[in-house]
């Protein structure tokens, strides 16, 4: 110990180097624990990260159908009211009959209108000798201008009168307005009609009409034109086109009114029934999948939760293309998608999972 002590006091940099090496040894210690402590606890991480079932499956193209439900209308449909007031003398059709335009479907009691007719055509041929007459004295300068164009307002006064007698009988035989079919009959034979009192209903069904409304989405891809086909309670398809797309929203709705015109040669089809109405437009890539593999997020959206290529949990919102015996084809999942099948319930999106891969079933 004295010779140490003298060495130390004759060499005090000695001690200083012995303190320095422990201190160094102190710190490469404590690195290598704190090393051996994270590489622990990664794998402690790696551990516990939750496992989840995931199928990897690549898009196809199918063609997007819009789905719409209404019901079948007419083109058409008017009152067809008296023009002429009188008894209602004769009926020349029955509910349900198809009728042509101008075909005669009721007639009223022409009273004494023949008789006025006949007395205003005599009055007519009066004035017409009188005008001429006058005339001719005005050019002989027999007579002054005045009588002669007081004869000449009465000639025309005269077939004023005519040609509304002539109207008036005319319009006791009521005509169809156009092509069309008999749907209601409001008056019976007795009944007397005033000017404007409705006598029957009538509809044209050819086109057959089908009204629905599109989303804001949907309407994007709609022209006039397009082809549909509408599907009622007979299972029967019918082949049309949208005539007609509405340029403003409905305020309540938010949606847009759109029309399809289907032909109904001889009218044979009925309004009034239920109809689905389907829109084919361009293919999409889209994936086939079992409803029981989607998920609802925060907001409330529907989509499907698929892994990244860093095992992250993404949430992918989706839109319904069709639906099938096999499950239902959704667009939103780009060309290919690692879609989780088991476990989706218990991730949620950001979180990092151990991805355990099986074989996708054929499209």
């Amino acid at each position: 110990m004295p010779n140490i002590t003298t060495t130390i006091e004759k060499k005090p940099y000695i001690l200083a180097i012995a303190i320095v090496l422990v201190i160094v040894l102190w710190m490469l210690s404590g690195d290598s624990k704190a090393d051996q402590k994270a590489q622990q606890s990664d794998e402690q991480v790696q551990e516990r990260l939750p496992k989840v079932q995931v199928m990897p499956l690549v898009a196809k193209n199918i063609n997007k159908n819009l789905t719409f439900y209404g019901k079948s209308e007419p083109d058409k449909i008017a009152n067809i009211s008296a023009r002429q007031a009188g008894q209602v003398l004769e009926i020349l059709v029955e509910e349900g009959q198809f009728v042509k335009q101008d075909q005669v479907i009721l007639r009223l009691d022409k009273s004494d209108l023949a008789a006025q007719i006949t007395s205003a055509e005599a009055l007519v041929a009066q004035y017409q000798t009188e005008y001429e007459g006058a005339l001719k004295l005005n050019q002989q300068g027999l007579q002054n201008k005045v009588l002669t164009m007081q004869a000449q307002a009465m000639l025309q006064q005269a077939k004023a009168t005519l040609a509304s007698l002539e109207l008036k009988l005319e319009r006791t035989e009521v005509r169809a307005a156009f092509d069309g079919v008999i749907n209601k009959r409001l008056v019976e034979i007795g009944d007397y009609v005033g000017i404007g009192d409705p006598i029957l209903q009538l509809a044209d069904l050819d086109p057959l009409i089908v009204r629905a409304d599109a989303t804001q989405k949907e309407v994007q891809g709609l022209e006039v034109g397009q082809a549909t086909f509408a599907h009622v309670l007979n299972d029967k398809t019918y082949p049309g086109r949208i005539r007609y797309i509405a340029s403003v929203a409905d305020d309540s709705t938010n949606t847009f009114r759109i029309e399809a015109a289907f032909e109904n040669p001889g009218m044979k089809y009925k309004a009034g029934f239920s109809t689905q109405l389907n829109i084919e437009l361009p293919t999409e890539p889209a994936m086939l999948l079992s409803p029981a593999f989607m998920a609802l997020d925060e907001q409330g959206n529907i989509g499907v939760k698929v892994v990244n290529d860093d095992n992250i949990v993404e949430f992918k919102s989706v839109n319904l293309a069709k639906s099938t015996e096999q499950g239902v084809w959704l667009w939103g999942l780009g060309e290919q998608a690692n879609v989780i099948t088991l476990g989706q319930g218990f991730v949620r999106a950001g979180d990092k999972v151990e991805p355990v891969f099986t074989e996708a079933t054929s499209n």
